[in-house]
């Protein structure tokens, strides 16, 4: 009997411990935010990678990170983007789309929802440049 316990034992030690795993990598994903216009907001982490696979990313998007990465760039040249500015916008709202959890998009403004089109483009930009926050850590250690 004692084996069989110690067996039932480490079993929900370890059921335990991916459960935290899985919380604390959750919760490293997940970061509170006060966009410039001061709305507070939850955003979850979400990379270009992320962005490509919904297959609504506009194709002058993906021309210009192909680009970017052949180059040895880490960033988008701001003089390309604003030639394919309509792109960039789409890119720009399925980014928001996709990373904002609270308050939630929605069809309808509501207390709990917020319009796509409500949010300013500096609040969108600002999420941009949050997602895009290592690449600016790499290009700064770079230059240092």
């Amino acid at each position: 009997m004692t084996k069989k316990n110690d067996e039932l034992s480490r079993l929900e030690q370890s059921q335990a411990a991916k459960k935290l795993s899985l919380a604390e990598w959750r919760s490293g994903r997940i970061h509170e935010r006060i966009l410039p216009s001061g709305l507070t907001v939850k955003l979850r982490d979400v990379s270009m990678t992320d962005l490509m696979l919904t297959g609504k990313l506009p194709n002058a998007i993906i021309d210009m990170a192909k680009n970017t990465a052949e180059s040895g760039g880490k960033e988008f040249d701001l003089q390309v983007m604003s030639k394919n500015s309509f792109e960039f916008s789409q890119m720009l709202d399925m980014l928001v789309e996709l990373s904002l959890i609270e308050p939630c998009i929605g069809t309808e403004a509501d207390n709990d929802h917020i319009l796509l089109a409500e949010l300013p483009a500096d609040d969108k930009m600002d999420i941009f440049t949050f997602m895009n926050r290592e690449a600016g850590t790499i290009k700064s250690f770079r230059e240092g």
